[in-house]
C-alpha cells in the first residue's frame, strides 16, 4: 500500500486536507510539524509528501528541509506538493525546483487528491 505524509502545523486545516486526499489505495499519516517529518523519515519511506506551508513562519525553509530529508532517507525522490494560502505570494518555491506541485488552499483542495493520486500511482 503506498503511503502520504501531510505536514501540516494548523491540526484543523490538517485534518480536513487529510480526509481530502485519503484513498483506498494508500494511507496518510499526519504529522504538524517539519520536525516532526523529519523524525518520520528516518523510520519510514513515503511515496508523496504533502507540506501545508500556510502557517509557517519561513516557508522556503520548511520546504528546503522537508526535501533535504526526505533525500536523504530515501533513495528516489519523493514527490512534493505543497498547499499555500496564496499561490501569488508562493510561486518562488517553484523556481526553487525543490517543489513539484504547489496548490492554493482551499480553492484547489479538490485537485490536491488527484495530484496524490496521480504520484502514489492510484
Amino acid at each position: 500500500m503506498s503511503k502520504t505524509l501531510l505536514v501540516a502545523k494548523n491540526v484543523a486545516q490538517g485534518n480536513i486536507l487529510a480526509d481530502t486526499i485519503k484513498g483506498q489505495a494508500y494511507e496518510v499519516d499526519v504529522v504538524h510539524s517539519v520536525d516532526e517529518a523529519v523524525a518520520i523519515f528516518k523510520r519510514e519511506p513515503f511515496d508523496a509528501i504533502v507540506l501545508d506551508v500556510s502557517f509557517e513562519a519561513d516557508a522556503k525553509a520548511a520546504v528546503e528541509r522537508v526535501r533535504e530529508s526526505a533525500a536523504a532517507a530515501s533513495e528516489k525522490r519523493t514527490p512534493l506538493i505543497v498547499v499555500t494560502k496564496s499561490f501569488g505570494e508562493s510561486s518562488f518555491l517553484l523556481d526553487s525546483g525543490e517543489v513539484d506541485v504547489l496548490l492554493e488552499y482551499p480553492a484547489h483542495v479538490e485537485q490536491l487528491r488527484q495530484v496524490v493520486e496521480q504520484f502514489v500511482g492510484c
